[in-house]
């Protein structure tokens, strides 16, 4: 293809769908766009623009800088031959019928990509319907998920304003009847509304949809799912404008409506034959299938003109991209396409942060499946041919302009490109390798966008931070094997701790052994369950990863399964606080539970006429109740009770250490470094009188020690060494003072930890087993899933948190965890409002499925349930899968579910779909 011909077909794709309100807008393209986008000096296209413009067939436009648009585009919008004799004019207002339209609201349909192909026949039956006299036709939308049929209803509604069949102040009412078709009951009452006492819980009068939609268009989408009276009551309304409510017998009403309804399925078995003959005008809404090339590649390229205005820089788009995202076998409808095309510009844009003006996207930045798929196809070059056609090798796409088409098309989203930009800069000076950086930001990239676009995220996402996804994969089978063989469950710290010891034995170039010959035989001989599963193991990893695996490390996976079947028992320090007073420790102790959840906590309350030795007797009973195996913790009002601990652990057994005055302050903090700390008694003893009773003294510091942080995992090497590197990273973070990071085995731990402990000032210990010192622990898992860096933090700095210097909040970890997330991608809803909703939900619903979540589970539901309001005021709901099995169990939770959402969807005046609402009890379903 000669360069002039370059040009102009550039220049002619450029304008190819303009409307008449769009090109008044731009005017034309400049020869620096046009040299943009074809990869060429400009000075070469402003040459063959000029001849173009001699040719008499470029428009050229004085302005600054000059713009070019082609003749044929111009005609085909005025509808009349141009005078060639005007090849150079200063504005585009001076042509002919063009200036005077620039004021008038654009066609609404003229704005839908295939317009003039695909949606053709669908726009001429749609403005049809909306313009037969006397009030319109009514219409039924036929199309599969995704199509766009609720788009192409609102552009139907928006056509009646512009053709002013319709008042300006008209309503649109949508309604989706999937969304109570499992009572048609309530469906019907929120159709047509019902009488105050028609039925149980109607309590008072309520107004329906159909009266709401008076003057205007009701829209009711799955219409399929509309039970046979509702349809009867429907078509009775389309035949004589007239209906009833619920419970209603003495009283016609009356609504003038349009009715248009939206199925996937056929309409001929799913509706009544009745109904059907009551909607008038059918029409088809093509799938994503359907639709030309050149409609989706239009299609694609306006999706990727969003991500450029969001980015705020051009894109320079590989034409093997462009067919990888157009030919991918796994999308079906639009949402998928702007999935994919948003990883692809998230991918690029991490690539190419250095470039100020422009993210160039190739066949790397594709998601690994549509990368396979491209990369099998065979096709790949025949389509790549056909594409060329339209596009060039690599096609230049500026940021969108502010048109009609981008704001009434565009799904304004969260700005992931400046969370990648920020996220980069605080990694970038923590001294991580851009390799490791990449590593974080893409785990960050695919979690972030697969939630906003229908896909459920598996909890080992944040493990693939650390470990490959098929170690992940065996490892889940191992799971299953470890469980069958030892006739125990294991919860998810097994993925954590395993996967991570698996993925070092892989990158290991040779093998470390640390342990003698004595060690091992010990080993076998006191776990031989444990070592009967980790051969079982050796067998499945050699098969997996076509590789050997050694005795020795068959012993360390011994050991592995082990600690972590110790883990299981999860003891807690239990708490007795002692007041006197009628309720003063009872009062206390409420309030901590309320706030922050239960606990083994006890209120022993001593009024002042009961005697020394029952005061002892209750003590001991409450000591008894709340001694888990870890000892307890007293928190009492007077030195009088301080004084009973020796006499109280001789009588009970039990390690108690004591705090005296004791407030509301000191037992909620207690409470909660009990639940979400996992110190042991006397790290916690430590922490509340460091926080509360700075008179006390202070354990004393040994002076000259250097401070260090110790990693711990099963043989002290590969496991251990990744810890390193973020322990590395969290001390540089907060603290200006060295502190040496030592990583030692789990096996020989006590040693060890005795020897580091006379040169260095241990500040905290991370990894796979608690040494249980006076210094806080964080669990591997902990770490992992984000709160584990805050406890470190804390320990570095010994930043003390007063709750009387701020407020106290029910469940404080959770609630800071949700509102930090759910502030950077909530648009619509308050993340502080709804962090409050949700979280004050979840109490009762715990109680209602007789279930205690995790933290990690209640921030998963919690921004779950928060996003999937966000859809529902965006209208774009998740489908549940129809080939998934909805059990009897996961059906009882649904309805425990859908019940204690009621009072959530009251007070936000949205309501959730079943589907959605199936999601979330899914989520519980797997806790249970």
């Amino acid at each position: 293809m000669k360069r002039i011909d370059k040009v102009y077909n550039q220049l002619l794709s450029n304008f190819q769908e303009f409307t008449e309100v769009e090109l008044l807008h731009k005017q034309g393209s400049s020869a620096i766009e046009i040299a943009e986008q074809l990869d060429l000096e400009r000075s070469n296209v402003s040459l063959e623009l000029n001849k173009l413009v001699r040719m008499q067939k470029v428009i050229k436009i004085k302005m600054f800088p000059v713009r070019y648009v082609p003749l044929e585009v111009v005609e085909t919008i005025c509808r009349q031959k141009w005078d060639t004799n005007k090849m150079e004019v200063e504005k585009l207002e001076q042509l002919s019928n063009v200036g005077k339209e620039e004021a008038l609201p654009a066609n609404p349909f003229e704005l839908m990509i295939g317009a003039t192909g695909s949606l053709k026949k669908s726009i001429s039956q749609a403005k049809a319907a909306v313009l037969y006299p006397p009030n319109g036709l009514h219409m039924l939308l036929l199309g599969p998920t995704g199509s766009g049929k609720s788009l192409f209803a609102k552009r139907i509604y928006q056509f009646a304003l512009y053709s002013e069949r319709l008042k300006t102040d008209a309503p649109f009412i949508t309604f989706n009847c999937a969304d109570y078709y499992h009572n048609p009951q309530l469906l019907l009452s929120q159709l047509f509304g019902h009488k105050q006492g028609s039925f149980t819980g109607a309590t008072e009068s309520k107004v329906g949809l159909v009266e709401q939609a008076n003057e205007g268009i009701l829209f009711m989408d799955e219409v399929h799912r509309l039970p046979p009276e509702g349809q009867e009551m429907l078509f009775y309304l389309i035949d004589q404008g007239t209906y009833n409510r619920l419970g209603e017998t003495d009283h016609k009403r009356t609504s003038k409506v349009l009715i248009i309804c939206a199925t996937t399925e056929n309409p001929s078995s799913a509706l009544l034959q009745t109904f059907l003959r009551r909607i008038p005008m059918t029409i088809h809404i093509p799938s994503l299938e359907e639709r030309s090339l050149k409609e989706k590649i239009r299609l694609t390229t306006f999706l990727l003109e969003q991500e450029a205005k969001r980015i705020n820089k051009k894109l320079s788009v590989h034409i093997d991209v462009l067919n990888a995202l157009i030919h991918t076998e796994k999308f079906g409808n639009v949402g998928q396409l702007k999935s994919n095309v948003q990883l692809v510009c998230a991918h690029g844009f991490l690539n190419n942060l250095d470039s100020k003006h422009m993210v160039e996207l190739t066949v790397r930045d594709l998601p690994d499946d549509i990368k396979r798929d491209w990369i099998s196809n065979s096709k790949n070059m025949e389509r790549s041919k056909k594409i060329s056609e339209y596009v060039n090798l690599k096609t230049i796409i500026s940021p969108a302009m502010e048109s009609q088409e981008i704001k009434m098309e565009e799904d304004v989203s969260f700005n992931l490109y400046q969370l990648i930009e920020e996220k980069v800069d605080v990694l970038t000076k923590e001294g991580l390798s851009q390799e490791d950086i990449n590593q974080y930001i893409l785990t960050d990239i695919h979690l972030n966008v697969r939630s906003f676009f229908n896909q459920k995220n598996g909890q080992s996402s944040n493990l693939m931070k650390f470990v490959e996804d098929d170690v992940i994969q065996l490892t889940k089978e191992l799971k299953q094997l470890a469980e069958k063989e030892l006739n125990c469950k294991f919860d998810r710290r097994f993925i954590h701790f395993l996967s991570m010891h698996m993925e070092s034995f892989l990158k290991r170039k040779k093998q470390v052994d640390v342990l003698n010959t004595k060690e091992i035989d010990e080993i076998r001989e006191t776990y031989p369950k444990e070592y009967a599963v980790a051969l079982l193991f050796k067998n499945r990893i050699e098969k997996w990863f076509n590789i050997s695996v050694p005795e020795i490390e068959v012993i360390y996976l011994t050991m592995v399964i082990q600690s972590i079947r110790t883990l299981e028992e999860n003891k807690r320090v239990g708490i007795v606080v002692a007041a006197h007073g009628n309720s003063t420790a009872t009062s206390m102790v409420e309030v901590a539970t309320e706030l922050l959840g239960s606990t083994p906590i006890i209120a022993i309350d001593v009024p002042l006429t009961v005697s020394p030795v029952e005061i002892v007797d209750r003590l001991i009973q409450g000591i008894k109740k709340v001694d888990e195996g870890e000892g307890v913790l007293m928190l009492v009002d007077m030195g009088s009770l301080a004084m009973l601990e020796s006499k109280l652990e001789q009588k009970t057994g039990t390690k108690i250490k004591t705090i005296s005055n004791v407030t509301t302050s000191m037992v909620l903090d207690t409470v909660r470094k009990v639940n979400y700390l996992d110190l042991n008694l006397y790290a916690i003893f430590d922490s509340v009188q460091k926080d509360f009773m700075e008179f006390i003294d202070k354990q004393q510091h040994v002076l000259g020690k250097k401070k260090a942080l110790v990693s711990i995992c099963t043989t002290g090497s590969g496991t251990a060494k990744q810890l390193e590197k973020i322990l590395t990273i969290i001390s540089r973070k907060v603290s200006q003072e060295p502190i040496k990071i030592l990583t030692v085995s789990s096996i020989k731990l006590a040693a060890n930890i005795r020897e580091i402990q006379k040169e260095y000032e241990i500040v905290a210990t991370a990894g796979t087993k608690n040494p249980r010192i006076d210094a806080p622990h964080v669990s591997l898992e902990v770490l992992i899933e984000g709160q584990g860096e805050r406890i470190l933090q804390r320990a570095i700095t010994k930043e003390t948190i007063r709750y009387d210097d701020e407020k106290t909040e029910a469940n404080i970890v959770v609630r800071e965890l949700c509102e930090e997330n759910l502030r950077k991608y909530l648009l619509f809803i308050n993340p502080y409002l709804i962090s409050e909703i949700l979280l004050e939900w979840l109490s009762h619903v715990q109680d209602e499925l007789e279930m205690e979540l995790s933290n990690t589970v209640m921030i998963r539901i919690v921004m779950h349930t928060a996003f999937a309001l966000e859809r529902m005021i965006k209208n774009e709901p998740l489908t549940f899968p129809e080939d998934e099995e909805i059990t009897h169990q996961l059906e009882n939770i649904y309805q425990k579910t859908e019940k204690t959402l009621q009072a959530v969807e009251k007070k936000l005046k949205l309501t959730l779909t079943r589907d959605e609402k199936l999601f979330i009890a899914t989520i519980f379903a797997d806790e249970m």
